[in-house]
C-alpha cells in the first residue's frame, strides 16, 4: 500500500474521538482491508487477494500511539497484495 494512504488512514481513526482506544488498530485493520476481509475471530485478522493471504493477530499488535511502527506493520501486511501496481490493460502483454 503507498504509505501515503496508510498515513491518511491512520491519522483519521486517530482524531476520530468516537472509537476507543483499545479499538484504533482494528480500525484501522477494517479500514485498510475491508474488501478483502476473510476472517475476524477473536481478534485474528485474515485478509485475501487474488490468492494471496495476509493474517495478523491485534491482540499482540504495537499501541496505536507508535505511529510509524503501526504503519510499517500495515505497509508489510498488505504489501503483496499489488493493489496499486496493476498495469493497464493495454501494457499487461509486456
Amino acid at each position: 500500500m503507498f504509505i501515503k494512504g496508510i498515513k491518511r488512514a491512520y491519522d483519521q481513526i486517530n482524531l476520530d474521538e468516537t472509537i476507543p482506544d483499545e479499538d484504533k488498530f482494528d480500525a484501522l485493520l477494517m479500514k485498510l482491508g475491508k474488501n478483502f476481509l476473510v476472517s475476524k475471530e477473536d481478534r485474528v485478522y485474515i485478509f485475501e487477494h487474488e490468492g494471496k493471504t495476509a493474517r495478523i493477530d491485534a491482540k499482540h499488535a504495537r499501541a496505536f500511539h507508535f505511529k510509524e511502527y503501526v504503519i510499517k506493520d500495515m505497509n508489510k501486511l498488505f504489501h503483496d497484495f499489488n493493489l496499486w501496481l496493476k498495469k493497464p490493460p493495454i501494457l499487461e502483454a509486456f
